[in-house]
């Protein structure tokens, strides 16, 4: 997917290299309280009985979850959420043929200093693969 975001920050973020890109994670997404990403399956993604493999999804989901609750409007930076704490449900399997896979996140509550998020991957043709909940401190600056 080469798709460009009227974000030119997402834009950034979709080609700067690290563990999203090897993963071929692209954001579509990313706004107060939701996010989205996609990610075009390949071979890669396939574990030993040729399904994609559910690290695949626990990835998606939990960087999909640490955005939805972590925007700055422009001109800041966009940083995910640190994750505190994840639970997944696997629920279906793809296959290479599915295509693509799509998280969906959103915010579901606030703390003084924490957020709660949910979200779900899906298949193309709809499919609910996988789910997961999360509790997330929003993303800020650190000190390199």
């Amino acid at each position: 997917m080469t798709e460009l975001h009227f974000d030119q920050r997402i834009n950034l973020l979709n080609q700067t290299n690290g563990f999203n890109k090897v993963n071929r994670l692209q954001i579509c997404e990313w706004e107060d309280g939701n996010a989205s990403l996609r990610v075009d399956l390949v071979p890669d993604h396939l574990n030993p009985l040729g399904l994609v493999h559910g690290g695949l999804y626990a990835t998606m989901l939990d960087v999909a979850l640490a955005m939805s609750g972590s925007f700055s409007p422009a001109p800041d930076n966009l940083l995910p959420g640190l994750t505190l704490s994840l639970t997944l449900q696997y629920l279906e399997p793809m296959r290479l043929k599915d295509g693509f896979a799509l998280a969906r996140a959103q915010r579901t509550g606030v703390g003084r200093s924490l957020f709660f998020a949910e979200g779900k991957v899906l298949a193309r043709d709809g499919r609910i693969i996988a789910t997961a909940t999360g509790v997330f401190k929003p993303g800020r600056k650190t000190d390199s």
